[in-house]
């Protein structure tokens, strides 16, 4: 959320009334008032602005929200579970985010190890991964290749379980195999670190063009489908569809 204006992050949290900004054209419940009396997650808590910081604080100390352009406030009774990939701790000491609002949420805490640091877990969810791939896709690829598996294996996986799962998808609409091998894997997991592009989205030009006819029939060439597929947007892909010259 480090990027969305403070306002409308403020009108996340906790609503707003009609006209109290541009682009308010009516009034807005926030996810605490609605959350009253149950359990509220904020996902990446550790990318809030430094004012939405106060604001979230004075909520949790108040139990009390009040929505943007209001006078009135609304008690509020929740739970609240926040996550975040951020070091919380070192954001701190740089001062960064609220040594009061990081002691607040961290009554109790869970730290998760990422997935390079869970290769059992690992297989598991490629396997999973797999699965839901097949039915989504309607394929039926049976599993991994064991050239694949090392690689899964050796990458640091930075993206977590969001990169793995959108490699096997993308790798499950690409492979005509009963078995993934590496030649659909995106270059960065199998190109050396030292010549890996961090942002490629395919492994080869070959490859992603296959890739794009294989999204366009799985999606009757319907292009907002096969982009929902690829992982793009609608525009990348009439401009690769034209790169490629696919009728």
């Amino acid at each position: 959320m480090g990027a969305i204006p403070k306002e409308i992050a403020s009108s996340e949290f906790f609503g707003h009334k009609k006209g109290s900004f541009t682009g308010a054209t009516e009034d807005k419940i926030g996810h605490f008032e609605a959350a009253n009396g149950g359990t509220l997650f904020l996902d990446e808590v550790g990318n809030l602005t430094y004012e939405n910081q106060i604001q979230l604080l004075r909520a949790l100390q108040e139990r009390k929200v009040k929505p943007v352009g209001s006078n009135t406030e609304i008690n509020v009774d929740i739970r609240l579970i926040t996550a975040t990939n951020e070091d919380l701790l070192n954001a701190v000491e740089k001062g960064t985010f609220r040594e009061d609002l990081y002691h607040r949420l961290n009554e109790f805490s869970i730290k998760i190890p990422n997935l390079k640091e869970r290769n059992n877990d690992l297989i598991l969810y490629a396997d999973f991964f797999l699965e839901k791939a097949n039915k989504q896709l309607n394929k039926s690829v049976i599993g991994f290749s064991k050239s694949v598996l090392n690689i899964f294996l050796d990458y640091a996986w930075p993206g977590n379980l969001r990169e793995l799962s959108n490699v096997i998808k993308r790798a499950t609409l690409l492979t005509q195999t009963e078995l993934i091998d590496t030649n659909v894997l995106p270059s960065e997991l199998t190109q050396s670190k030292e010549t890996a592009q961090s942002n490629a989205s395919f492994s080869t030009k070959e490859n992603e063009k296959t890739l794009i006819i294989n999204a366009l029939k799985e999606a009757n060439n319907n292009k907002t489908n096969a982009a929902k597929l690829l992982n793009i947007t609608r525009k990348t892909l009439y401009n690769k569809i034209k790169e490629y010259d696919i009728n």
